[in-house]
């Protein structure tokens, strides 16, 4: 049970942190589909991604339409990420109402 004015601090954090991994790993995603060129943005958020992807890499083979690849293990890493950091603001949450 965390009292006081920094009680809010950790949800917010761990939102933060949650919409900043989204927010990567949907790039990566958009990024790969539309195959963007090999830019210094683009290797800098492959280098912010790798460690966020890699426990997923190799799930799904990735799926091609029309030379587009849409890497579903990507895909299927944004869904865990936003189940698991939603759960976890939940739990905060609750702990924060008793």
């Amino acid at each position: 049970m965390v009292k006081g004015k920094n009680a809010g601090m950790l949800p917010k954090l761990v939102s933060i942190l949650l919409t900043f991994v989204q927010v990567i790993i949907a790039l990566e995603i958009l990024l790969q589909f539309f195959g963007a060129n090999e830019t210094p943005f683009v290797r800098l958020l492959n280098g912010l991604s790798q460690p966020i992807l890699q426990p997923f890499q190799g799930i799904f083979h990735p799926v091609v339409f029309s030379g587009h690849t849409l890497d579903l293990s990507a895909v299927f890493a944004l869904i865990v990420y936003s189940v698991v950091g939603f759960g976890i603001q939940k739990v905060l949450g609750l702990l924060r109402l008793k």
